[in-house]
């Protein structure tokens, strides 16, 4: 027996089509059914909290409200709301633009009146979307106020950075976390590491893209280019001794929700032991998705007054991850899923959303 697994960087509202982002432009009852089927696709998984990280709307907040209120099952979800991104920025096109400190300001005020639980900002360009991931956007300025605004409710700040300007810029400025990193140097981990800022890498996201299936031509040609750029980058942070909660930018082009283990085998190919990747998702993990508020239970540990995540694994995964590959049992928040009802749900639903 275990803690409840946790990803900390997904994205419920998207399919893990091809062209992720134009799942955006389905009808609100499909997209609440996909956040439905993620959400079992978690549990199954032995995930029991995640981050999501942004969608184009407050439909993944939705989500979350609704299964901590008892309505629906599924693992408890701490979600940003939508992006927030410069003019032109990653995600432009469905974030959250604003420039300017103020503007900042109030674009992290509409997040958290709206909801959210986590703030994302977007730090450099990005690799699924138009531009270049290794320039800075946001500034140093503009995402103070940001940290600022979401610190003073309670909540930390998660900073797309792929890059050396971008994550500097975000770590000068007090965010929380660093996702992805990608182009990171040597000087970027060593700052990470001095201001103790958790490094979410997700560099398995990568491993499912090709060209002729479907995916934009400039996502495949980028991200070819710096997959082993990013998996030699994620090595370096772990023998830098950077902190890593593990997170797989789940919901992306092929890399569905569940994929939890393949990013924990990725950090032991980059120096981890099997035992030290189990904590990247939860004792690493679990300030990450504690929810917002004085005196809310720990999560990604057993004690007495955790939350009451757990799963049972066939093995002992702290000498072989494999082990988790399919729980036998899963409790989430105190409640013992019916793992075959929820194979059955997510074949039903899978049909549908096809």
């Amino acid at each position: 027996m275990l803690p409840g697994l946790i990803d900390s960087h997904v994205h419920f509202d998207l399919a893990a089509h091809p062209a992720p982002f134009s799942h955006w432009d389905r009808m609100p009852f499909v997209r609440s059914m996909t956040c439905l089927h993620n959400g079992l696709l978690a549990l199954r998984a032995g995930i029991t909290s995640v981050r999501d990280l942004g969608s184009v709307d407050h439909m993944v907040v939705d989500y979350s409200r609704q299964v901590s209120e008892g309505h629906l099952i599924g693992p408890q979800v701490i979600a940003a709301g939508r992006p927030i991104t410069m003019t032109g920025g990653h995600c432009a096109d469905y974030g959250r633009v604003a420039d300017g400190a103020e503007e900042l300001r109030l674009a992290v005020r509409e997040q958290i009146a709206a909801g959210a639980r986590v703030i994302k900002l977007m730090a450099t360009g990005g690799i699924s979307s138009p531009g270049n991931p290794g320039l800075a956007q946001l500034t140093v300025e503009e995402m103070s106020v940001a940290v600022e605004e979401a610190h003073k409710a309670g909540l930390s700040v998660a900073a797309h950075a792929h890059a050396p300007d971008g994550i500097a810029n975000a770590i000068e400025a007090g965010v929380d976390t660093i996702e992805h990193a990608a182009f990171a140097s040597d000087r970027s981990f060593e700052i990470m590491k001095t201001n103790g800022t958790m490094l979410v890498p997700t560099v398995s996201a990568l491993n499912p893209i090709q060209a002729g299936v479907g995916i934009p031509a400039a996502t495949v040609d980028k991200s070819l280019r710096a997959r082993e750029i990013f998996r030699e980058s994620t090595a370096r942070a772990i023998a830098a001794g950077v902190r890593i909660a593990a997170g797989t930018d789940a919901g992306t082009a092929f890399n569905p929700i569940g994929g939890l283990l393949d990013e924990m085998q990725m950090y032991v190919d980059g120096g981890l032991t099997a035992a030290d990747a189990l904590r990247t998702a939860t004792v690493n993990a679990g300030p990450l998705v504690r929810a917002p508020g004085t005196g809310s239970p720990e999560v990604g540990v057993i004690a007495i007054g955790s939350r009451a995540d757990l799963l049972v694994a066939n093995g002992d995964p702290r000498s072989d991850l494999e082990a988790l590959r399919r729980p036998a049992h899963v409790i989430a928040n105190g409640r013992l899923v019916d793992l075959d009802w929820v194979d059955k749900t997510i074949g039903e639903l899978a049909g549908m959303l096809e």
